[in-house]
């Protein structure tokens, strides 16, 4: 068997993780003729499967795991996904050689992409800041089988911080202070905010480390080109003055002519290094020396974003021009062949900040072919045209497309699935240099569909138009579930080239019947959840929903008027008004949410139909955990349609408040405590939906009681308050989950629904009766859950 490619053994490694086994795959590199089409493509791969031996040639490993994730999807029936990782193992432990595998055609499969990018900075505060390394192996394994090439890599970034700040003469204890908490470090690498949670465990920096070096090993194995941090500037302040003999790097400035500044973000006030600083270059090499002793050799991309959410200390054209030169002259000098990967996330987020004289005096004097921006909100605000076009102020400079979807991990179920094929298959139109497509997700593991659909369409054989959506996600809904056999595929690996009847909810012909399942069962059961998922892709997933549907289950009651209108919308830029009570999105004025309600409890029920029909344990021809997947999508619908349903509720009680009816207010209370006790009941269904297996992730980490409830707490408070008492993230990060619900949630609403009936004993309740007794008793019960330990 060849192993001929020095990553032959990791793709393979792949495959076995994912359930296959490795005795019967065989990896090659090749180069393809470079008279044939596809040698235009910047990674190529071809599988075929004969004799029970599955044959994989291409270009790189991630090509490579990817006609694997192929050749499993369309021979094997089983789609890997966040949710479903492996499938059926096709050998006995008991036996000593191989299962065969399903004979398949030689198909090819490419991308027309150089880069796919994946994960938000902030992805390493709500997703990821207390995986270990079989959670991290699992989502790298991910990466491979869905075509990424550049995944952002925060993890022990802290440690390497800490690390250059003791050098630079910094006391441990001020650093430690400084650096915070685990879950709120991704604010502090941006420049967003500091000291606040912590302190961190004892051993927290040597493990992170360890940590971190096995998933740069990895993501190096598989030929991926992790994106590493870099040193933004942002210091404390006893780091903020000159260097002590007060010369420029270059000894063409002195130290004042580039004094330290400070930006701002949600209250905390941050000293910001002048990039052409003495004090800058020299902490920035110190840093770069620290990352390659810690965790090895640099990938040549790094991530530096200094003003991400923030205004830059000065709005002069020629400051800007200065820190973006300094910026890039400390990342050349760390790595001569460095690429700054940036956002252009605040050009959008302080857009009239960033006008167009500015943005274009930040990088004028950086290399373009040394930048990669990120367009990171495509799908919803995309910035290229804008900003990237001839003529525009970044114009000629390389560029990625990204989705960013998900804001903080809030329980939505959304995505404009045709949206999203339209634009990306416009993008190669209009605008030059476009290197790739990404992700950049605040939080991951959420509406799988959205994120297969968007990996897919990296590569040749996605959908185009309208049908053949219809198409994918009609294959994409049977395979979830068991209820499809794998179809043959045309070489060139453009479409199943079936009729879909996804939009009628009626199934279009498969292959053989599974077994296990009857025929005509199996064709009852496709039709069935095809139905359902009609309904699920023409409301949540239908064509501008771009936005997250919110939950009023996590608005924060504070006054004696609803709480929806008074919240703002995520990623639109808070302003200098006082901070408002919740982060959710006001959905009041799209009756869509409200009207779709009734269908999507239907589709509920028809999915339940089908789980109860199947067979308790499926045969192995049945890979897909069929069961485990319909129950889990049947809690996040039902979830979705029981809070929906408590605006009603929250209404109701408010009604009757205003006609000075106590009992009508406990009454509708008592309807809302139900329906948020379900809710908390569905949740506990699944251990990815209780707060406990989020708190008992971050207590994994101490080693001593002390160390354990530090990491408790900093959980709890991302997850519920965010930050301080007066920042305008409350609720930002607000999930579904048990215990969330039951005992945060809850317990706010009943405040709320009892403060009202007491105002209610006397008489009508204005809108404008003081809250103040309310707030007191709202911020008591939020303290006190997120200080709460075990």
């Amino acid at each position: 068997m060849s192993t001929a490619s020095p990553w032959a053994d990791a793709v393979r490694g792949v495959a076995e993780r994912a359930g296959l086994d490795p005795r019967r795959v065989t990896v090659e590199p090749t180069g393809f003729d470079a008279d044939r089409p596809d040698a235009a493509r910047h990674d190529t791969a071809e599988y075929r499967a004969e004799a029970g031996h599955l044959m994989i040639r291409a270009t790189d490993a991630v090509a490579a795991s990817v006609a694997l994730a192929r050749y499993v999807r369309d021979h094997l029936g089983t789609r890997l996904t966040w949710q479903q990782p492996r499938i059926t193992s096709t050998t006995s432990p008991s036996t000593t050689s191989p299962s065969p595998l399903p004979d398949a055609p030689r198909t090819i499969v490419s991308s027309p992409h150089e880069v796919r990018y994946y994960l938000n900075v902030v992805t390493f505060g709500y997703s990821t800041p207390f995986w270990g390394w079989a959670r991290w192996e699992r989502e790298i394994d991910w990466m491979a089988l869905h075509g990424i090439t550049h995944p952002l890599m925060l993890v022990a970034h802290e440690a390497v911080l800490a690390e250059t700040f003791r050098r630079a003469g910094l006391p441990d204890t001020e650093a430690a202070r400084w650096l915070g908490g685990a879950a709120h470090f991704p604010w502090t690498f941006m420049g967003g905010m500091h000291s606040f949670g912590g302190p961190l465990p004892a051993r927290w920096a040597e493990r992170r480390v360890d940590l971190a070096r096995r998933v740069l090993v990895r993501m190096r194995e598989l030929g991926m080109t992790p994106v590493l941090p870099a040193f933004g500037g942002h210091v404390p302040p006893a780091l903020a003055g000159p260097a002590p003999d007060g010369d420029a790097p270059d000894g063409d400035h002195t130290a004042g002519d580039h004094p330290a500044g400070e930006i701002e973000w949600q209250g905390w006030h941050i000293p910001l290094l002048h990039p052409e600083s003495r004090r800058f270059q020299e902490l920035f090499a110190t840093f770069a020396q620290v990352q390659r002793e810690l965790l090895g050799p640099g990938s040549g991309h790094y991530a530096v974003d200094p003003y991400i959410e923030s205004v830059p200390p000065s709005g002069d054209v020629e400051y800007l021009r200065a820190a973006g030169r300094g910026t890039y002259r400390a990342l050349a000098a760390a790595d001569p062949e460095a690429v700054w990967v940036l956002q252009g996330w605040p050009f959008h987020y302080k857009g009239a900040f960033w006008t167009p004289d500015r943005v274009a005096a930040y990088l004028r004097d950086v290399p373009v072919d040394r930048t990669l921006v990120l367009d990171l909100w495509g799908e919803h605000v995309p910035l290229h045209q804008a900003l990237l076009a001839d003529g525009a102020p970044l114009a000629g400079r390389p560029w990625v497309w990204c989705a960013l979807h998900n804001f903080g991990g809030r329980p939505a179920l959304f995505g404009d699935l045709r949206g999203l094929v339209r634009d990306v298959q416009a993008l190669p139109d209009g605008v030059p240099h476009l290197r790739g497509i990404g992700l950049a997700p605040e939080a991951i593991e959420n509406n799988e569909v959205f994120y297969e659909l968007a990996t897919d369409l990296a590569w040749d054989d996605a959908p185009r138009s309208p049908a053949e959506l219809d198409r994918w996600l009609e294959r994409f809904v049977l395979d979830r579930y068991g209820l499809s056999e794998p179809h043959p595929v045309r070489e060139s690996g453009t479409g199943s080239g079936t009729e879909s009847n996804i939009e009628s909810g009626t199934e279009s012909g498969r292959g053989p019947v599974p077994s296990g399942l009857s025929g005509e069962v199996r064709a009852d059961l496709a039709q069935v959840v095809l139905r359902a998922w009609h309904t699920i892709y023409s409301t949540l997933y239908g064509e501008g929903r771009t936005r997250s549907v919110p939950t009023p289950v996590i608005a924060r009651p504070w006054a004696a008027g609803l709480p929806f209108p008074a919240q703002r919308s995520a990623g639109e830029a808070i302003g200098n008004a006082p901070p408002t009570p919740s982060s959710n999105i006001d959905a009041e004025n799209d009756p869509a949410v409200a009207t779709a309600l009734p269908r999507l409890d239907q589709a509920v029920r028809e999915l339940t139909v089908v789980r109860d029909r199947l067979p308790e344990t499926l045969p192995a021809s049945l890979p897909n955990p069929a069961r485990d997947l319909l129950s889990a999508d049947i809690a996040e619908l039902a979830g979705h349609v029981l809070a929906q349903g408590t605006r009603a509720h929250v209404r109701g009680i408010l009604t009757a408040a205003r006609a000075g009816d106590p009992d009508g207010v406990r009454a509708h209370m008592r309807r809302l405590r139900a329906d948020l006790l379900r809710l908390d009941d569905l949740a506990g269904a699944r251990p990815e939906t209780r707060v406990s297996t989020w708190v008992d992730g971050a207590r994994a980490w101490g080693d001593t009681d002390a160390e354990r409830d530090a990491m408790e707490r900093e959980a709890r408070s991302l997850v519920s308050v965010w930050g301080g008492q007066h920042n305008g993230l409350h609720d930002y990060s607000g999930r579904h989950w048990q215990g969330l619900v039951r005992e945060l949630y809850l317990p706010r609403w009943q405040a709320w629904a009892d403060w009202l009936a007491d105002a209610a004993a006397h008489g009508p309740v204005p809108p404008d009766t003081d809250p103040t007794p309310l707030r007191k008793r709202i911020v008591e019960i939020e303290e006190t859950w997120r200080a709460t330990t075990r």
